[in-house]
């Protein structure tokens, strides 16, 4: 299947040169819509936008594919060229229309360099440098292209710091081989003689395959149970945050919430703190994305801006058996975006809290 992009021609992966090394299924599973409170806050806009993602209910099994390309080119977030200079369409993910053509004018305007022979792994797409993208979205596509194939080299967005080692720290976790790394920036072209892709485990917003969690308990088998703790998940510095903050951690500090930086821990103390949570409340963003170690049951509340239309972490939690409820809130001035401060009512909070008989 070919169609334009702009001037940008797209051909179906199945017609990419190359060899398919799996086509298999996803099993179905029933995803029910979340609690949330203050549902008239959200905007029509953003509710139409969550609708699929929030309201599908019973999931069919749901096709994925595992293939093996020929000489093709990597660029931007993930896009995929052919030697035709054909973008294969799958890997357009949340790419705007602009991205696409100049990661098209980067392609066409490439000098020839030596390809990588190295049998390699696309662990790459559009927002891979976030920490719940690479464990939801990309960390699975390893486990199930290990089942056909080998591979040397895994072609991983360019970090740095934390983001590095929660990278090569989660693989060793969940992963019994050892790999090479391919740093790529977004502004590089890089041609791969052969190249690995696995498509069609998630569709942001709206569709999240059970199996992106089949080695969860394998990471976190390791680590030693403690007390149960109530974690409230803070984020410093962040622009989505909470307007008058301190209102809220005095609430749950009296609930006997501890206050815990994921941006402060390395992977490991994550995995160790969110396995033995029996609750954990924070404003949505990717430190709430370690609830995927959390065990069935376990309590998670999250906190959002009401024009925030993000369905992510619901989907964990359907999938993965949580409690869980949503609070949405105002911004704290007037705004249609989602990265600013909004307002959580603390006796709202506190009902949750008491509803949850804590």
């Amino acid at each position: 299947m070919k169609k334009d992009l702009s001037s940008v021609k797209t051909v179906d992966l199945k017609a990419a040169a190359g060899q398919t090394l799996a086509e298999l299924f996803s099993p179905a599973f029933f995803q029910p819509s979340p609690a949330v409170q203050n549902l008239h806050l959200v905007p029509d806009d953003v509710l139409q936008a969550m609708h699929a993602g929030w309201h599908t209910g019973q999931h069919m099994p749901r096709p994925f594919i595992i293939r093996r390309l020929s000489d093709v080119y990597v660029t931007e977030e993930g896009l995929v060229f052919t030697r035709d200079n054909e973008l294969i369409i799958q890997t357009i993910a949340q790419h705007s229309a602009a991205e696409c053509q100049r990661a098209y004018e980067r392609v066409l305007s490439k000098t020839k360099s030596v390809p990588e022979e190295k049998p390699s792994l696309l662990l790459r797409k559009r927002g891979d440098h976030n920490y719940g993208h690479w464990l939801v979205e990309l960390l699975p596509r390893l486990w199930r292209a290990e089942r056909v194939g080998s591979y040397s080299c895994l072609v991983v967005p360019q970090v740095s710091g934390a983001m590095q080692a929660v990278i090569r720290d989660s693989v060793a976790l969940s992963s019994p081989r050892y790999y090479q790394y391919l740093s790529l920036g977004n502004d590089e072209v890089r041609y791969f003689r052969t190249l690995t892709l696995v498509e069609g485990l998630t569709d942001h917003g709206v569709y999240m395959s059970p199996l992106c969690f089949e080695r969860n308990e394998q990471m976190s088998a390791a680590m030693f149970s403690g007390s149960p703790l109530r974690l409230y998940i803070a984020r410093p510095g962040s622009r989505r945050s909470l307007a008058h903050e301190e209102q809220i951690q005095a609430l749950l500090i009296r609930y006997g919430f501890i206050t815990v930086d994921p941006a402060a821990l390395t992977l490991l103390e994550q995995i160790k703190l969110f396995r033995n949570a029996a609750c954990v409340v924070g404003v949505m963003g990717a430190g709430m994305s370690s609830i995927v170690f959390c065990a069935a049951g376990t309590k998670v509340g999250i906190l959002a801006p009401a024009t925030m239309p993000d369905t992510f972490y619901a989907f964990i939690a359907g999938i993965r058996g949580l409690t869980y409820q949503e609070i949405r809130g105002e911004t704290e001035h007037p705004s249609t975006t989602w990265d600013v401060p909004f307002v959580i009512l603390p006796e709202q909070l506190e009902a949750l809290l008491r509803q949850w008989a804590l």
